[in-house]
């Protein structure tokens, strides 16, 4: 008993340090990049980053969040659920290669980076998997040395590249670099799981009934992700679009700030206690589970907050741009949107345990109108300060739509 009392915490405290040391890598560089791009370059990379992150769930169908809650609550056939799920994707790969690079050719600043970028968003998805799915399976300290070995890994080369020969490091390089540890990250990971899982390889089968339900449920969804994502970064290309690249680049320096709350909740809270209050959703526990879970999004959500944005004037001083300094108070409108979304979290995950799909689609679908209609009026006649109006309203109407649409009764909140 007293080891396990050791081992746990000292499990935990580990998983945390790779977690928030690959966090605070990636966001290295894009601090490092803000002063070492200019400020069109800088918005450029800020956009590539953006349009990766996107693709990324455009790739997965949002499969996983069926395929998780799916697989705690019903434990049969586990292996071949897996390979079914990994199927589906292999076969997306394939077609994302084929129409991917057509799509990225077409657009000016992606086309000189259109292979690269492809590789980059297989990649970054395939891992991403893997990372879920070690956390839905507990394997938390596991997951995050996998991540700590990527993000970090790419993103400290980058940095001490940019250090030691500032000269000779441009965009391509700074891609290859990301696409490079993506694929070794894979290797890795085979190497270390082929021979756990080489004697389930001859029972597996497709499940096809089961992938049919799967992306039935999924593309529900799969249509709320996406109009989450374009909650968080659409804003960024309506900003290039009617500011320029520079003001998309300041803007999503900021907004990157902010987004380091929902990466830290997401990490201290979602990736730990999700598993259990899925699994404990058909128990009595279910109730002091949800309370526990509302306590903690509250407690890291502010932390988070205020961290975030206190971190920026020491960055600002070493940046030394007047013309990211003088939007300072963008941090503040961006970081309270996210401070609502993150706190409405237990909304959510009550929708989600409870099969709710339809109310979380409604609710993102008019969450993300707003942020797009909000956005584009009001940076037009506003500016960047507008953009950032706009995405705190846009906090405020997905914090009030997800709450009303869980009774206190239901929830005991």
């Amino acid at each position: 008993m007293p080891s396990k009392l050791i081992i746990f915490p000292l499990n935990k405290l580990s998983s945390l340090f790779f977690r928030m040391t690959s966090m605070a890598a990636k966001f290295a560089v894009f601090v490092f990049l803000s002063k070492y791009f200019s400020t069109e370059i800088y918005g450029v990379y800020t956009l590539i980053a953006t349009t990766i992150t996107i693709a990324i769930f455009v790739l997965g169908l949002d499969f996983y969040s069926f395929m998780i809650r799916d697989i705690l609550i019903e434990k049969r056939e586990t292996a071949s659920k897996l390979g079914t799920a990994f199927f589906l994707y292999g076969c997306i790969y394939f077609l994302f290669a084929l129409l991917g690079g057509i799509f990225f050719n077409q657009v000016d600043y992606l086309s000189n980076y259109a292979p690269l970028l492809v590789l980059i968003c297989i990649t970054e998805h395939f891992n991403q998997e893997v990372y879920r799915l070690l956390l839905a399976f507990k394997r938390v300290l596991t997951a995050n040395w996998f991540l700590f070995f990527r993000v970090a890994g790419w993103a400290m080369t980058v940095v001490l590249l940019i250090v030691l020969f500032k000269e000779k490091i441009g965009l391509q390089q700074v891609l290859m670099i990301w696409g490079g540890f993506n694929l070794a990250t894979i290797l890795f990971v085979f190497s270390v799981f082929f021979k756990k899982l080489k004697p389930y390889f001859p029972y597996l089968v497709i499940k096809w009934e089961w992938l049919k339900k799967g992306l039935k449920i999924s593309m529900v969804f799969y249509a709320a992700t996406i109009a989450l994502k374009i909650i968080e970064y659409s804003n960024r290309y309506i900003v290039e679009g009617i500011l320029g690249e520079a003001a998309a680049g300041i803007f999503s320096f900021y907004a990157n700030f902010a987004m380091l709350v929902t990466l830290y909740v997401s990490t201290i809270v979602v990736s730990y206690e999700m598993p259990a209050l899925i699994e404990s959703s058909t128990t009595e526990k279910f109730s002091g589970k949800m309370q526990q879970y509302k306590k903690m999004l509250y407690s890291h959500t502010a932390f988070a907050s205020v961290v975030s944005v206190l971190a920026i004037y020491p960055v600002l001083l070493w940046q030394g741009k007047e013309s990211f300094e003088e939007r300072w108070p963008l941090a503040i409108l961006l970081t309270f949107g996210m401070f609502l979304m993150n706190i409405s979290l237990i909304y959510h995950a009550y929708l989600y345990i409870r099969h709710r799909e339809w109310v979380i689609l409604k609710i993102t679908l008019i969450s993300g109108t707003v942020n797009v209609a909000a956005t584009f009026l009001m940076c037009r006649f506003f500016g960047l300060y507008g953009a950032g109006v706009a995405f705190a309203v846009t906090g405020i109407t997905m914090y009030f739509l997800r709450k009303k649409s869980v009774n206190r009764e239901e929830l005991n909140t």
